[in-house]
């Protein structure tokens, strides 16, 4: 009869552990739960029109695990940079600076890079107006309504687009990637001290 009282203990032994989470499960449970907390509040930003004010988002939140939501943040926010807009990339870029002014010297590296490709595209934009120009003026049409010429309507532009972009994205990809181990370096005093982590 022992052996059997032995083993029924141990069977609820054994299914009472599996009713509990050990500490290292419940904290990665609480570590994920703040990832998701920090994607919500990084695509709410992304989608709205009207910029969130991130540091305000936070601070409607537990400090508690801040630093995981901070850098999920981070993270996600960089990944959504690219060259399309660069409307949209400063609202990342701001979006990033106000929670984690740290990261002001690789924020600035990202808007050096956007500028150089503006501005890069501003020259070969005018270039397609004024061949665009010459074009409409050797055909004898002249006047008020040749004004503007849509150069994105125009197919040379396109490829030119490409061509002029592909040298951009490898230096952008890293800043990203910069961004991002940056992010997930020691906790900064604004963001309490939870455990470091990478995404």
């Amino acid at each position: 009869m022992s052996e059997l009282k032995d083993a029924w203990e141990i069977a609820r032994e054994k299914a009472n552990k599996l009713g509990k989470l050990s500490p290292q499960e419940m904290q990665q449970q609480r570590e994920q739960e703040y990832r998701q907390v920090g994607k919500g509040i990084a695509q709410r930003y992304l989608d709205n029109p009207e910029p969130l004010n991130l540091p305000i988002e936070l601070d409607s939140r537990p400090t508690e695990g801040r630093g995981f939501t901070v850098r999920t943040i981070t993270g996600y926010l960089a990944q959504a940079m690219d060259l399309e807009s660069h409307s949209r990339l400063e609202k990342i870029i701001q979006g990033i600076a106000a929670i984690e002014p740290r990261l002001q010297p690789v924020i600035e590296q990202i808007r050096e890079l956007a500028q150089e490709h503006e501005q890069t595209l501003r020259m070969t934009r005018q270039a397609i107006e004024n061949k665009g120009r010459e074009a409409l003026h050797q055909l004898r049409i002249s006047g008020t309504a040749v004004r503007a010429i849509n150069t994105e309507a125009v197919p040379e532009w396109q490829q030119n687009w490409r061509k002029l972009t592909e040298p951009f994205l490898p230096k952008l990809d890293n800043l990203k990637r910069e961004l991002t181990k940056a992010s997930s370096m020691a906790p900064s005093p604004s963001r309490g001290g939870d455990v470091d982590m990478c995404l």
